[in-house]
Parts: structure tokens; sequence; C-alpha cells
């Protein structure tokens, strides 16, 4: 979802946060790889594994292994991120990040702002600000992080997201940043596995209208997710689920097919621009 509760303890300092950044540095660096080098044999930009290295992001599970196995350190990088993602993610957020991480398909309804998986750094942090101010780098590497099961070398999971129109025109940020948010959108709706529809302005009064929430279907299980401004719930009730997989059916039956979708985006930036 959009917002995270801030983390219970983990200081952007720790040096256990950190500890997973200085060892895939020393890993790559001892076996004389550049960023680039690295990334081209992990199918990663170096960018990404710059990212991974100055404590931007924390790699998931699946390219944790892969770092593993072509720096041939055992279960290292993987044991170091699995802590790091641990401490790191709120309390009622953790189980939900680590369902999306084993997730073979995403699904998201959004009525007011883009998906957290899908949003650009300074939209996200624009949005952490808005709530309590502690540790927003810690909040917003969390974020990011998330965002890697849809970019991952191995098997990335699939992702529907369903916006209501308003997303496209609610100002987050300056002018500027909205357009570039729009158009990260529209790229990432490129993705061969990623798909975004928007509900246009003059669909009825319809399911989304109740509010945003979330799917994950992991190992043929559906479970959901809906946040507050309490926190948030992972939803496993089967009668539950089915409520959750309603509204869903309902939301898609009134947005526009991907390409109307896109080409709404596309205009939704020029008015940012």
């Amino acid at each position: 979802m959009a917002f995270d509760a801030p983390p219970h303890h983990q200081q952007i300092g720790d040096p256990k946060m950190h500890e997973v950044h200085r060892l895939i540095r020393t890993l790559r660096t001892e076996r004389g790889l550049s960023q680039q080098q690295l990334g081209a044999l992990i199918q990663l930009s170096a960018s990404s594994i710059g990212s991974y290295e100055n404590g931007r992001l924390v790699p998931v599970q699946q390219n944790a292994k892969i770092l593993d196995d072509v720096l041939g350190s055992g279960d290292r990088v993987q044991r170091a991120s699995a802590e790091a993602r641990g401490m790191s993610f709120a309390g009622f957020l953790r189980p939900w990040a680590e369902m999306e991480e084993r997730a073979t398909l995403l699904r998201s309804f959004e009525l007011a702002v883009v998906p957290g998986l899908l949003q650009t750094r300074e939209y996200a942090e624009r949005l952490l600000r808005v709530g309590p101010v502690d540790d927003v780098p810690t909040r917003l590497a969390n974020r990011l992080t998330r965002q890697q099961v849809l970019t991952r070398a191995d098997d990335p999971a699939e992702f529907i997201a369903v916006l209501d129109r308003s997303v496209l025109h609610r100002q987050v940020g300056t002018p500027e940043q909205m357009a570039e948010q729009l158009r990260s959108l529209a790229e990432a709706a490129a993705r061969p596995n990623v798909w975004v529809h928007v509900v246009p302005g003059n669909a009825d009064a319809y399911h989304g209208l109740n509010g945003s929430f979330a799917m994950a279907t992991v190992d043929d299980h559906v479970f959901g997710y809906v946040d507050s401004h309490f926190g948030g719930d992972v939803i496993s009730n089967p009668a539950d689920v089915q409520t959750l997989e309603r509204s869903w059916e309902g939301v898609r039956s009134y947005a526009l097919p991907v390409e109307e979708s896109h080409d709404m985006i596309l205009k939704a930036v020029q008015t940012w621009s």
C-alpha cells in the first residue's frame, strides 16, 4: 500500500542495517569486479549494485541468492539481507512484505496515490513525510526495497494495478516530480510483468470508493492487505478474501483497458509538464 508506519526501533545508522551493504562491496572488490561487471553477471544494472552498496536498497531474497551464487559466498548475502529486511520493516508491514517477496501475482487498487511498488523516490519520500517524520530514510529504503519483487533477475512477480483517475491529478511533490512519477508509471506499465489500468472519471459509484487494498497470490493461496492510520492487516480468512476478490472484480470492471489507460497517463503527464 502507499503509507508505511515508522519502524519499531531501527535507526538508519545501526551497524546491523549496513552489514549487508559492506558485505556486498567487500565480496565484489575481492573478486576484482566493477559494479557494472557484477550487474551484468546477475542481470541487474550497475546503479542497482550501487544502491545495494550505499545502503539505499537491501536485496530481496532471490537477488541475494543470485549474489551468493555469483560471488561464491555460500549464504552470507542471503543471511545478512534477511536480517536487514527483518529489522527494518515495521511490525505490521513485515508479514505483508514477506508475502510480496514470495508472491507470483500481486494486485493493488489505489484510490488516492500511486501504488508503493511503482512510486519514484521523490514521490514516495513526499508521502512518507506526510506521516510521522522520524527515520524517513529507513522507511524510504524499505519501500524502494519492496519494489525489487517486480524487477528481480529471477522470476519477478506479476503485478496488476488499478488506479482511480484522481491519482493522476492529485499533486504529490512539485509539478515536475508529478510529471516524472507519471512518466515512470507509464514506463513500468510497458514491462511484460506489469499491467496498469485506470478507472475513468466518469465511472459511477464503484467498489473502489470503499478504499484501497492489495492482494497477493502465494503458493496458490490468496491473501489480502488493507491499511489505515493505525496500521495494516493481512487478510487470510477465506470469507474476507472472497469479499476482496469481489471488490477487485468490481474495480476491474470499471477500469479502462491497458492501452487506453496508458494514453490517459501520458495525457496527465502533459498537464504537469
